[in-house]
């Protein structure tokens, strides 16, 4: 070979385009922490057929998947069938997104070898989302999704018996009825799929909630052993928190409301998400929160 990959991120990029097939362009950024050469080094691993474009995606060619051989890495043989081609993408975007993340990991769909059932012909998810070490059995409700895979999706969720903590990406929220992703599981998080989310989901379990709690309320509650609440008095002060929609949370909450009238819930969250919440627990009391202000994250430098 004329031109051989030394530089660890050239190795990571190859080994990752093996694995998931496909790699838009736009998230090659995601793999260099020098952005302002990164467009000239892809060039010349396509000069010299490491890489192949196909119209704004790369794929690998054929030095590509030599040198894949030669090293003892696995790659998967491409799949040029335009009806999965699109999932592949977005597999492959998420599996970027996280691919330096060291709070997230994502195993896609296509290597959850314990599944018995062929993912793109039965089971809707995307794969897991593992979030400091919590699994999150995930899935993606796009605009180009119909109300059928919709309603897929939900009965997929209904029938799931290995995963209790659910994640679901959907572009457009105010399109599905919350209540129906509720079914008896410890979670099922409805996240708008939009950058930020991705980016506020790497500190899902990175939030000091405690002292968020004792900033609003002094050390006048503790840890609650009810479902639909996270800190009580005991009496009548009750606190439920969220960083993102949960449906579970939700519907728990309405439970409690409708069977207790002389009650009431004290909901903790961001603004972003506020008004969401309101339309579905409008008796709640309201406390919004600049979450950000209670996260520590890792500090990340560039060239």
């Amino acid at each position: 070979m004329s031109y051989f990959p030394n530089n660890d991120e050239e190795k990571e990029l190859l080994q990752f385009i093996g694995r998931y097939q496909y790699l838009n362009g736009n998230n090659v950024k995601y793999f260099f922490k020098t952005q302002k050469y990164y467009r000239k080094r892809i060039t010349n691993l396509v000069s010299r057929n490491f890489l192949k474009r196909i119209k704004l995606d790369l794929i690998l060619d054929d030095a590509g998947i030599k040198y894949l051989k030669m090293i003892g890495a696995e790659y998967n043989k491409l799949n040029r069938d335009k009806r999965y081609v699109p999932r592949l993408l977005y597999l492959s975007n998420i599996g970027a997104f996280y691919n330096k993340c060291e709070t997230v990991k994502f195993i896609p769909s296509f290597e959850m070898k314990d599944r018995k059932i062929y993912t793109t012909t039965s089971r809707k998810y995307i794969g897991i989302l593992s979030i400091k070490g919590i699994d999150y059995l995930t899935y993606r409700i796009s605009k180009d999704h119909d109300n059928k895979y919709l309603g897929a999706v939900i009965y997929d969720i209904q029938k799931e018996k290995d995963y209790k903590n659910i994640i679901v990406f959907i572009d457009d929220v105010s399109r599905i009825n919350i209540n129906d992703f509720s079914f008896g599981n410890n979670q099922v998080l409805i996240i708008q799929d939009d950058e930020e989310n991705r980016e506020e989901l790497k500190y899902l379990h990175s939030i000091d909630w405690n002292k968020i709690i004792k900033d609003n309320y002094k050390n006048k509650v503790v840890l609650s052993e009810y479902s639909f609440c996270d800190y009580t008095n005991h009496k009548d002060k009750f606190i439920s928190i969220f960083k993102f929609l949960d449906a579970e949370k939700i519907s728990k909450i309405q439970y409690f409301l409708r069977e207790n009238k002389n009650k009431n819930i004290d909901i903790i969250c961001n603004k972003e998400i506020e008004n969401t919440i309101r339309k579905e627990i409008p008796r709640a009391n309201y406390k919004i929160v600049d979450l950000e202000e209670y996260i520590e994250k890792e500090i990340k430098i560039y060239d």
